[in-house]
């Protein structure tokens, strides 16, 4: 098998194609743009409780943003929220950022929590995956900001490429789900291992182009990725997904996940957001299913596209959290971060 590019067994869970358009079942239907989005926007505007409370000021820690181009070579990632499912990862000498968003959503949806890291406080980027295709994931202005990075790679889902092409950048390859790749880094001199892996949600940016791209999540393998041992680290990116089967899977095709950063809102109303997002109390069992050891956070706070009030997916969280904590301690981590503060995951202590 090619270690540089394969595939996997043809009985893992695979997206459904039908007429060019991307579906997580066999019989999902196409469901209009008026039913997903236009109202939830107006349901979420018209609701009270979704006014974010000034204590949102406590979850900004941006004192500490000096990020030297070069970083010890060492496994325990150092991993910095700038807000949503953006998260700047160091590990190992190599720098890699999860769907960069500096900004706001769109016009309608503006952000609550500001970029824990602004485009020129970055250190040098040596990658960029992207889950899927949505604007508070793939967002134009920010991606554009950040194209002068040299030797940078980009790493989108299948059908993606073509909007990078139009916009001239280079170094950008797409994938379906269990696809791989090794990326070389040669400023760190290392080479990291990408898996395209499936999730549970859609795609779109304009009226008529719904689920025309993949979206999924990823894992990725710094360090001696080879072989079961300390000097490696197992880090699981889900995403935008709902609560499926596909955690299992991927379980079994990764037994030793170190770090899975969930997303864990928006939270309500649950009748429209349970087939495409997790909730807290989801998002931990998932976190269970992986059987991963460290636990991060995302895609909360920063937008309101829920009608959550601010602090309620962390209260939900932290709440599955203790009526579990006899199973999971002391053997799991639980890490809650401020934007903009750095955090180093203890993965040999």
């Amino acid at each position: 098998m090619d270690d540089q590019h394969t595939y996997f067994a043809a009985h893992k869970i695979r997206p459904y194609v039908r007429n060019k358009r991307f579906f997580n079942h066999e019989h999902d239907k196409l469901k209009s743009f008026f039913t997903d989005t236009v109202l939830m926007f107006l349901r979420n505007r018209l609701t009270i409780k979704n006014i974010c409370p000034k204590r949102s000021a406590q979850w900004i820690d941006r004192c500490d943003i000096s990020y030297p181009e070069r970083i010890e070579q060492k496994c325990e990632p150092e991993i910095t929220w700038i807000g949503h499912s953006s998260f700047l990862i160091r590990c190992d000498g190599v720098t890699i950022l999860t769907d960069p968003v500096f900004g706001n959503a769109s016009f309608a949806y503006r952000r609550v929590l500001p970029a824990g890291i602004l485009p020129h406080e970055l250190p040098p980027v040596d990658i960029i995956v992207l889950s899927h295709n949505h604007r508070d994931h793939m967002d134009e202005s920010s991606l554009l900001a950040l194209r002068h990075h040299k030797n940078m790679r980009i790493l989108v889902p299948l059908g993606d490429k073509a909007w990078f092409d139009r916009r001239n950048f280079s170094n950008v390859q797409e994938f379906t789900w269990w696809q791989q790749e090794i990326v070389a880094v040669e400023r760190a001199q290392k080479e990291v291992r990408f898996t395209f892996l499936p999730a549970m949600h859609w795609s779109q940016r304009g009226l008529f182009d719904k689920n025309r791209s993949l979206w999924g999540s990823w894992m990725i393998e710094v360090g001696d990725w080879r072989s079961l041992n300390d000097h490696r680290a197992c880090l699981y990116f889900a995403g935008d997904t709902s609560y499926s089967s596909h955690f299992h899977a991927i379980a079994q095709e990764f037994p030793s996940i170190d770090v899975a950063f969930m997303p864990i809102a928006p939270c309500e109303p649950r009748v429209w957001m349970n087939h495409v997002h997790l909730d807290a109390q989801q998002a931990g069992q998932a976190f269970l299913d992986l059987k991963a050891r460290h636990f991060v956070p995302m895609h909360w706070g920063t937008f309101r596209f829920g009608l959550d009030y601010f602090d309620q997916p962390i209260e939900k969280l932290l709440a599955w959290w203790r009526h579990v904590d006899v199973s999971v301690a002391p053997h799991k981590g639980l890490h809650i971060l401020k934007v903009g503060k750095r955090h180093t995951i203890p993965l040999f202590s």
